[in-house]
């Protein structure tokens, strides 16, 4: 017996179909990594949840580390993004060896930046930066943090942030100006982002100068990605898919990553955690559907239970009009409202990661199933 490759609901060890993000992004790190440049745009991966966004950023994080680079990694959500980043940069540099003195600079700049603790100054009587103060903080931040990567013979830094969604408009701004400031530079770094698909929308609602960020939106899987992303953990592990089977599990998953991964997971115990020259073949299937169908009614319940009554009629209507690009226009005429009207209930449904946005005026649910379960609620 050998324990199952896929990872339902974890950080996936691989990102199969993610190819392309990761050559672009690969090319960004190089430019600190290999030529001591700055990457002047902030790369911005979105996306529905289940997609795999965190998975890529943990693949960036360790490919970052292969060519020299500290990475920064944080999760926006936990206080003021900016001064998230600050705390991590402090841990690292103190962590080289940097005097840890009340004085010092990367103390100075987290006081600034707002990180609580530091100073012995509560984040609730600090007074909040102007502006401009925390713009030049968090460049000086960037620009000295680099500085000591180097001199520990590091070839710069990458910022990671994920749920970049849930970053604060004032940090945005602050990142955003330092970022734009640092243009030309030698600042040996970079910074790559993962958040749901309105992303863009909370960035620009933020900073006027949103092309500093470069949005890319990572899409469900193609069908051959999907058997590359089934077929691969088993070879390394001596195991094989029969082919029946496998199209079967593809074409159920309908290309979504976190289904293909309970799928696989399913499959393998099903099939009882064959040992090298093992066969996952058709007797799983059933079995299997069981237990991703539970799966995946669970997701359904979790995320049907988090809506409030104006949003289930909102989920409803969607449902009814197929739940895959909706006109927001449609889901007004529907329900008899101006479609101006449903722009909370919209942005609370995108914060919940209970939909997607689809296109100019066009909204999607995010996990592929959704319309089903949501109608089952209706006709009761």
């Amino acid at each position: 017996m050998q324990l199952s490759p896929y990872t339902p609901g974890e950080v996936a060890r691989d990102v199969p179909g993610r190819e392309v993000q990761l050559q672009e992004i690969g090319g960004m790190l190089t430019l600190p990594a290999l030529h001591g440049r700055f990457s002047g745009r902030i790369r911005v991966d979105t996306g529905p949840r289940g997609v795999g966004k965190t998975s890529l950023l943990r693949r960036v994080q360790g490919d970052a580390v292969r060519l020299g680079l500290a990475p920064i990694y944080v999760t926006a959500g936990n206080g003021p993004l900016s001064a998230v980043i600050a705390d991590q940069a402090s841990k690292l540099v103190h962590d080289w060896g940097t005097p840890n003195d009340p004085g010092s600079w990367i103390d100075r700049l987290s006081v600034t930046l707002g990180v609580p603790g530091v100073g012995h100054v509560t984040a609730e009587h600090r007074k909040s930066p102007s502006s401009a103060q925390a713009t030049r903080a968090f460049r000086e931040l960037i620009e000295k943090t680099t500085k000591e990567a180097v001199a520990q013979g590091l070839s710069g830094v990458v910022v990671l942030v994920d749920e970049f969604q849930d970053a604060d408009s004032d940090s945005l701004k602050t990142v955003a100006y330092a970022w734009q400031e640092m243009q030309g530079s030698r600042v040996p770094a970079a910074f790559v982002a993962a958040g749901l698909s309105h992303t863009a929308d909370v960035v620009t609602a933020a900073v006027t100068s949103a092309e500093r960020f470069a949005f890319r939106t990572m899409r469900d899987l193609e069908d051959a990605q999907v058997r590359e992303a089934l077929t691969e953990p088993a070879t390394e592990l001596g195991v094989r898919w029969e082919t029946p089977v496998l199209q079967d599990v593809v074409r159920e998953t309908r290309g979504y990553p976190y289904a293909v991964q309970l799928w696989g997971d399913a499959m393998w115990a099903a099939a009882g955690s064959p040992d090298p020259d093992g066969v996952i073949g058709a007797g799983a299937f059933e079995s299997a559907r069981e237990s991703v169908n539970n799966d995946m009614e669970a997701l359904y319940r979790a995320r049907w239970s988090k809506a409030s009554p104006r949003e289930r009629e909102v989920l409803t209507v969607m449902a009814t009009l197929g739940g895959n690009e909706v006109a927001r226009a449609s889901i007004a005429e529907h329900l008899g409202v101006a479609s101006g009207s449903l722009g909370v209930v919209r942005q609370s449904l995108l914060d919940k990661g209970i939909i997607q946005i689809a296109g100019h005026g066009l909204l999607s649910f995010s996990a592929p199933g959704f319309s089903e379960h949501v109608l089952s609620h209706s006709s009761r």
